[in-house]
């Protein structure tokens, strides 16, 4: 996909003229992040929106203490970074960038003024908030309230929506992932993320080859998800 795709295709704009696209494709920059590399960190404002044209984001929470939680990730075609709209710093997400990746940057005093001349962006800013908004209190209420092996088993069926291939085998998720960032996803510790993956492929619900994971029973991965009455 496309620099200028990539912004005409953004829900943010949505109602937005054609001239609105010209100046944001006109103050647009394409920038190549490398692995590990940080968008935004904890107490930076923040001057840009960023697009994401290839590669992967992760959004974390981080504590003044060093300690992580990743949120989710974000790759091609999504956007991120409206909280510099606000003029506020990021006071607990941070966006790394993890594999090199090809990134839109646009600069926010672009999109607070064609937002004043054109309220329906704001709408649509809105609207994309509100469903990120949900997004956290789901995966909140599965903190507090599921199992590890079901926390584990969203995350993956996640990851196989949105990295998934389609094979004769099953749905393999083309994503290199290490049992330590499961674990770190899922709010685990390695070892037990490690048994529990043992028992899914025992069960005939997935296998791992290399570092990507193949999702040979989507089904009984979903209901892995599920709370049981005991």
């Amino acid at each position: 996909m496309n620099f200028e795709t990539v912004i005409r295709q953004c829900a943010w704009f949505n109602g937005a003229p054609d001239s609105a696209f010209e100046t944001l494709i006109e103050a647009a920059r394409l920038k190549r992040f490398e692995q590990k590399k940080y968008l935004y960190r904890l107490g930076e404002e923040g001057e840009f929106v960023y697009g994401v044209v290839s590669g992967f984001v992760r959004i974390k929470i981080s504590s003044i203490h060093g300690q992580e939680f990743a949120i989710t990730e974000f790759s091609c075609n999504a956007w991120l970074g409206e909280f510099t709209l606000t003029n506020q710093p990021a006071r607990m997400f941070e966006a790394q960038v993890l594999d090199n990746s090809s990134i839109i940057q646009i600069p926010k005093r672009v999109v607070k003024t064609l937002a004043e001349e054109y309220p329906v962006i704001y709408q649509y800013l809105f609207l994309a908030q509100a469903e990120k908004t949900l997004q956290m209190c789901e995966l909140l209420g599965g903190m507090l309230f599921y199992p590890l092996a079901a926390r584990l088993a969203g995350r993956l069926q996640w990851f196989a929506q949105h990295y998934g291939i389609q094979t004769d085998e099953g749905i393999l998720i083309d994503k290199k992932m290490t049992q330590q960032e499961l674990a770190e996803l899922a709010r685990g510790s390695r070892q037990r993320v490690n048994k529990i993956v043992k028992e899914f492929e025992d069960e005939g619900i997935l296998i791992l080859t290399g570092q990507k994971y193949l999702v040979k029973n989507m089904l009984a991965l979903k209901a892995k998800t599920q709370l049981k009455n005991e």
